[in-house]
This record gives C-alpha cells, structure tokens and sequence, in this order.
C-alpha cells in the first residue's frame, strides 16, 4: 500500500497516466493507457475494473472513461509529486534526465508526507539562498561534478567588504583511507571525488558515516582491501585517497 492513497502503487500509476492522457487533450482509453504504460490492454481492463469498483473512475467496457472526483484529486497528488521529485532529481541534484525520471516513479509513492515537506523546504532554501552572485544550487551543481568544493569567506558585518572570493575544497584537509595502517578503524566523513568514482564507492556501500577498518594493503599501496559491515572490498589507491576519514579510537 502507498503512503498518499489507499490503493496499490499500481493503480496509482493507472490513475496518473490517465489525468497525463486527459491533460494533454487526448482522450484515456484502454488502448491509449495500454501504451502509455507499456502493458497489455487486458491488464489495463483488470485495473479499470478495480479502480470503477473503488469510486476512482467511471469505467464502461468499449467506452472512453472518465476520473471521479476522488480519482482526480488522487491523481493530482500523484503527478504533482512526480513533477517536484523529478525537478529535485534533475535540476538541484542533476542526475541525468531518463534517471530522473524513473526515480521520481519510484519515490512518488514512498516518500512521506512529513519528508516531502522536509524536501520542499530545502529546494526552496538551495535556490533563494545567496552564495557570492548565485545561489547554494548554483554552486552545489559546479562543485558535484568534481567533488571540489568551493569554501568561501564569511560574508563581513554589514558596511564593510566582502571577504575574499573562497577557495576550492579539491582533496581530503583530514586523514584518508589511504593513509590507514592494517587493524585501523575509521569512519568516513567525505567522498572527493569526480561522478564515476563516487557513484562506484557508493555502489559498494562506502557513505559518510559509515565505519570501515583497513585489512591489509599490497606492496605498492594499490590496491587496499578493507572491512566493511563484515564484508571486504577491495580498492584501487586513488579511491581509497579520495575518502577522507576520522580515525576511530579502540
């Protein structure tokens, strides 16, 4: 069951791809939601049914149908979920538009209330918030693509000069991964590295926060094999180097 309806993440599919068909001009029939949704048309009929039983939709075999009040306010909710969580996806965190797109399929129908608040909130503050002549999204989309992030001086009291323009953040300040001995424990605390690299630490569970110790390193140091939630990874030096940790005390 989904957190914003009553009924399946399914049928809440059905319902937007209706009001989508019904808002461009098109008409929703069974063979147009079959295409929409890549499906069979005696399955569209098997979830129309369900949805005219459950007061979505007036549903009429062989007949254009039509959303209920009910079904259009569902509907509504749906897509103007989609539609933030899409935006959020593509233009403040700028993950790439087909993935996007299928993220905010997912998360349209999992995501709480209480969190969808909490997401609207920090869209609204990274685009009004000001960061040297743009805004926090501004900069946070020149630094994702590198992991190097810009740290500015404090703007000065009002009345006076503006610190300097910043610097750039483009490795770790504190110990890496790399720099631990066999046995040590520590915990990450930043990821410096460009797309490619980060997205395959992720992948194999290395986030801020997580502990990792190191196991053993080969001769050359490259590569590292470390512990992680009692598994073993094995990494190459250059993402081990671009892991800043803090050391873990016994």
């Amino acid at each position: 069951m989904t957190l914003i309806g009553t009924i399946s993440e399914s049928l809440e599919d059905y319902l937007e791809a209706i009001y989508q068909l019904q808002e461009d001009g098109g008409t929703a029939r069974v063979s147009d939601i079959a295409t929409a949704r890549g499906v069979s048309m005696a399955s569209v009929c098997q979830a129309l049914q369900r949805l005219d039983r459950d007061g979505y939709v007036h549903y009429t075999a062989h007949e254009t149908l039509q959303l209920t009040d009910k079904g259009l306010r569902l509907a509504q909710n749906v897509r103007s979920r989609h539609e933030f969580l899409h935006r959020f996806l593509s233009e403040i965190l700028g993950v790439d538009e087909d993935a996007a797109e299928r993220d905010a399929c997912a998360l349209e129908h999992h995501l709480s209330t209480e969190t969808l608040s909490h997401l609207v909130a920090f869209t609204q503050f990274m685009e009004s918030s000001p960061c040297l002549g743009g805004s926090i999204s501004e900069r946070f989309r020149e630094c994702e693509p590198t992991g190097r992030v810009m740290h500015h001086e404090p703007a000065s009291l009002p009345g006076h000069h503006r610190g300097r323009a910043g610097r750039w953040r483009g490795s770790a300040e504190g110990p890496t991964l790399a720099s631990l001995q066999p046995g040590e424990k520590a915990r990450v605390v930043h990821i410096h590295a460009r797309c490619s690299i980060r997205q395959r630490l992720v992948d194999m569970g290395i986030l801020p926060g997580v502990e990792v110790e190191m196991v053993r390193k080969a001769p050359l140091g490259d590569p590292v094999e470390v512990r992680l939630k009692g598994f073993s990874l094995s990494l190459r030096l250059n993402e081990a180097l671009a892991i800043e940790v803090e050391r873990l005390k016994d």
